[in-house]
């Protein structure tokens, strides 16, 4: 999550059934992407008969650099959770002072972590296809709520800080984490999901070599 939730107003100018679109698919994202990675999953598992890698073996590369592109990705995540207070402020230290979008950065980069680890060009395309558009959409609504909830705040904030490209890092960046607000925001549950997806994979793998 970002610092607001989905609004209706996301996109001025849209027309009521794009906007109907939008709040379906905005709301119901998390459902849309798990439906739909998991129906790839299965489709290698029974139709193509692919096999992942073995994630216990580190010292393969392409495990390494999954692991590696994971393990930064939920880092960036927790970095995000420990310093967001939604929609009370408009969020400028932490990660938060040099993207406006880190918790999207830090999921997108775990989404092909994973599929890299499975060997699963058809979900990584997925990933890089509809559940980006999806995200995308997402964002765009977020801002627009946030410039309604923060209008004195947000486009200073808007106009100095990128949506994913660092430009520059600043001392804010180092300030303002906090466990209390990862708790808060709940993202021992991130930990909880990439840790149950990594034995799912061994699990996956060991009952491919069986």
């Amino acid at each position: 999550m970002s610092q607001a939730s989905t609004s209706s107003r996301g996109f001025s100018g849209a027309t009521p059934w794009s906007i109907l679109i939008v709040q379906w698919a905005t709301r119901r994202r998390i459902a849309i992407s798990l439906v739909g990675f998991t129906s790839l999953v299965l489709i290698n598992v029974f139709v193509v008969r692919n096999i992942p890698c073995n994630p216990t073996l580190v010292t393969n590369p392409q495990v390494a650099l999954s692991l590696a592109v994971i393990a930064i990705g939920l880092m960036i995540r927790t970095w995000s959770a420990g310093t967001l207070n939604k929609s009370r402020e408009v969020t400028a230290t932490g990660p938060y002072a040099i993207v406006r979008n880190p918790l999207y950065i830090g999921s997108f980069l775990m989404m092909v972590g994973f599929c890299v680890m499975c060997h699963d060009w058809g979900t990584l395309l997925f990933a890089a296809g509809p559940v980006t558009w999806l995200y995308w959409i997402q964002i765009r609504v977020e801002e627009e709520r946030l410039s309604q909830l923060f209008p004195s705040q947000w486009p200073a904030y808007m106009k100095s800080v990128p949506r994913f490209i660092p430009r520059q890092l600043t001392g804010q960046a180092f300030h303002g984490w906090s466990l209390s607000m990862w708790w808060r925001n709940r993202e021992y549950r991130a930990l909880g999901a990439s840790l149950l997806s990594l034995a799912a994979i061994y699990g996956w793998y060991w009952l491919s070599q069986v």
